[in-house]
């Protein structure tokens, strides 16, 4: 029963906060019509930012499978990228879901090990976006002392996710789901540890995809006239990424741009512009992720009828 309650309860909060976002995107539809003035040099930055942040995180994929000896061919692990933009973009874990069954079918690699060597990547997303967050908000914290708490915040999950992952058997708890995936997570992340070669790898790529979204949103604001600063982008971003660790939420529609727009608020850059710019930035994304889906349909269409066959 507290299964279904629980259900209920994230269907029920993602479709409010999905809601309350399109009242805010309807009130604001007239400053969308400014993309259209943007210059095509802008357009094509924010373009090439977008498939490059994909494309990082297939080249990201493509490093973890070959640390399971599977060598993935480039429009596998770049298609597998786009795709699972695409659907994550629309519900957590939908793409990661598809990718999971794609190289259990296609490559043999076990439901367990992917999710595992996933949750570790996600695991050090954390702890980098909280250190990029930790240090942006340290600098805007001189000239604007409101943010003291979201400085607090970013110094609390940088120390506690850091100690988590040095200790995962201290916190492990069978009964807690998902305190436990996390654990899991956390001892895979050691192993990876232990492989300086494909920890390297990951610590770059990932370093480059945080600093990558952060440009982004930035030449976001630029497409409707918006001039953000750019540290203040990178406060936005990894605020947003911190978004996703909410459980009760089923998807970020909405919660990131009312969050942005929020924190843009506090700074003084006001909350309309902030829900605009981030809501450009997922159009932009999401339009480029499904032309990429179109493209690498083959793939999705493979992991479809795969599923269909393990189920007969």
């Amino acid at each position: 029963m507290s299964s279904n309650l629980a259900k209920w309860a994230k269907g029920l909060t993602t479709t409010i906060i999905v809601l309350v976002s399109l009242y805010f995107f309807y009130k604001f539809r007239e400053d969308f019509y400014l993309i259209s003035n943007v210059s095509p040099a802008i357009f094509l930055a924010l373009s090439l930012l977008v498939i490059l942040s994909i494309t990082l995180n297939g080249i990201k994929l493509n490093h973890i499978t070959q640390s399971f000896n599977i060598k993935l061919r480039l429009k596998e692990w770049i298609g597998l990228a786009f795709i699972s933009s695409c659907l994550n973009g629309f519900v957590y874990k939908s793409g990661s879901m598809l990718t999971s069954n794609y190289l259990k079918r296609k490559h043999g690699l076990p439901y367990t090990s992917f999710i595992g060597a996933m949750g570790a990547d996600h695991l050090m997303m954390i702890l980098i976006n909280a250190l990029v967050g930790l240090s942006a908000s340290i600098y805007v914290l001189i000239s604007l002392p409101e943010i003291f708490p979201l400085t607090g915040l970013f110094l609390v999950l940088l120390i506690a996710f850091s100690y988590f992952i040095r200790k995962p058997h201290a916190f492990s708890r069978k009964e807690n789901y998902l305190l436990d995936a996390l654990c899991r997570a956390a001892q895979t992340l050691n192993d990876i540890l232990q492989n300086k070669h494909l920890f390297q790898k990951l610590f770059v790529n990932n370093i480059i995809v945080v600093l990558v979204m952060g440009l982004r949103l930035f030449i976001a604001c630029k497409t409707i006239g918006l001039d953000f600063k750019l540290l203040h982008c990178y406060l936005f971003t990894t605020v947003s990424a911190f978004i996703r660790l909410i459980p009760i939420l089923q998807s970020d529609i909405g919660s990131r741009e009312l969050a942005v727009g929020f924190l843009s608020e506090t700074l003084g850059s006001g909350f309309k512009q902030g829900v605009l710019a981030t809501a450009v930035d997922r159009i932009i994304e999401m339009a480029w992720a499904l032309m990429g889906v179109t493209i690498f349909k083959n793939l999705l269409f493979d992991a479809r009828q795969d599923a269909k066959l393990d189920n007969v």
